[in-house]
């Protein structure tokens, strides 16, 4: 009898564009990315909805693209979300296992984390995520995986993230309408560390720092656990709004510049150096310096830099300590960017390339999609696979209501041919 697949889907709607990808478990259960599909993003703006049809038309077409290149139907994913309207602090949750000492079981350790889940939010607030960091058993600290081991209470120290339900619920409710099931939502820069940081990196210690095109996410990892994570709205699309109101040019014209031109390594630019931009009505073109382009781009990543730098400090204890910052994302491609972290963050910067995934298609390395910038959708398929292999530790993910065989049928259905009328 022919073993069934084991398949991940992952799916990364982001300000600009909608990465799709299937991926599967091999024979040694290392991720072969199968499948991968991308469309041009509407109707998101700073990671909340804004548009709800042209979404699910951007997450149809993406998946549809990923589907036909796999050979395989997707039926569920992990997605990620990113958003100032998303937060997170430590946190610890207690059980009492009874009168007697017992061995801890799956159910405790749900039990536990619903716990986790149950403490005071704001109004219309959520849980989004709880991210283990260790387990107590009575005075026995430190524990990665207490199953089968002997105890009376049962504790855990967790990262929680909470976030307003509106964003999320109508993102779910895109996903939905494409004729996709949510398997969880994943706080993007937590992707993005899974994806990037190498195991002594993880222990060690190492900020990850996500710049997309509407915002900059980021993860400080240290020990194993997550220390800290947020969101600013300043991704690279504010560097072309920035290059507008400086150069009154188009945004065709910034965006050109910035790929293409400027540098955050200001010393290796001479004043001589010029550009050619287009006028801001679009009739014309003007010279302007390449060095003063270069200043408006790196003031505005030095200060992102230094809010991400801020918030770290704000929430790690004292005594946690970092060897490096890890960049991705499509605004990492920014010449000199990692030289600039560390001058900022006066440590180690890298570019953060992907690790532990294959890929078949070779499309993750296609110049259409930026460098670094399917990070996050690599780390939701590495959270995945977590979840399928027994020997990777326990991985409670939150109970979510199943929809059934006829309206999983009725949604795809739906979803064919709502594609059709696009179409006409």
């Amino acid at each position: 009898m022919t073993p069934i697949p084991r398949i991940i889907g992952a799916l990364d709607a982001g300000n600009q564009r909608v990465l799709a990808l299937i991926a599967e478990l091999d024979d040694h259960d290392q991720l072969l990315i199968r499948g991968v599909g991308m469309a041009p993003s509407a109707g998101l703006r700073n990671g909340q909805v804004v548009q709800l049809r042209p979404l699910v038309a951007a997450i149809r077409a993406a998946v549809e693209e990923a589907e036909l290149m796999a050979k395989l139907p997707l039926a569920r994913v992990l997605a990620s979300v990113a958003g100032t309207f998303i937060s997170g602090r430590v946190t610890r949750a207690s059980i009492t296992l009874g009168n007697r000492e017992r061995e801890v079981t799956l159910k405790d350790l749900e039990h536990l984390h619903e716990a986790a889940r149950r403490q005071p939010l704001p109004p219309a607030h959520v849980v989004l995520n709880v991210l283990t960091h260790t387990y107590t058993l009575d005075d026995q600290d430190g524990i990665i995986d207490p199953i089968g081991i002997v105890g009376r209470q049962l504790s855990v120290d967790a990262y929680v993230l909470a976030c307003q339900e509106s964003p999320i619920r109508t993102l779910e409710k895109a996903i939905n309408e494409a004729g996709l099931e949510v398997e969880e939502m994943l706080f993007s820069p937590i992707a993005a560390a899974l994806a990037t940081l190498t195991p002594d990196e993880r222990r060690l210690g190492a900020i990850v720092i996500d710049t997309g095109y509407a915002n900059s996410t980021y993860a400080a990892v240290c020990g194993d656990h997550l220390l800290a994570a947020g969101c600013f709205p300043m991704g690279s699309n504010k560097i072309n709004d920035d290059l507008i109101y400086r150069f009154q040019t188009t945004t065709a014209g910034a965006e050109e510049v910035k790929r293409s031109a400027v540098t955050m390594l200001l010393d290796e630019v001479t004043a001589e150096e010029t550009l050619s931009l287009p006028t801001i009505e679009g009739r014309g073109s003007h010279i302007v310096s390449r060095l003063d382009a270069s200043k408006v781009a790196r003031l505005r990543m030095q200060e992102t830099f230094e809010l991400v730098a801020a918030d770290v400090l704000r929430q790690i204890p004292e005594e946690a300590s970092f060897t490096g910052v890890v960049l991705c994302g499509g605004g990492a491609h920014l010449e000199g960017l990692a030289a600039l972290a560390e001058e900022v963050f006066v440590t180690r910067a890298r570019l953060g390339d992907l690790e532990g995934v294959a890929d078949a298609t070779h499309l993750l390395e296609s110049p259409e999609l930026p460098a670094r910038s399917p990070a996050v959708a690599v780390g939701l398929l590495a959270h995945g696979r977590r979840a399928l292999l027994p020997s990777a530790g326990p991985v409670i993910r939150p109970r979510r209501r199943r929809a059934g065989l006829l309206s999983r049928l009725t949604r795809k259905i739906f979803a064919a041919r709502e594609g059709t009328h696009d179409h006409i």
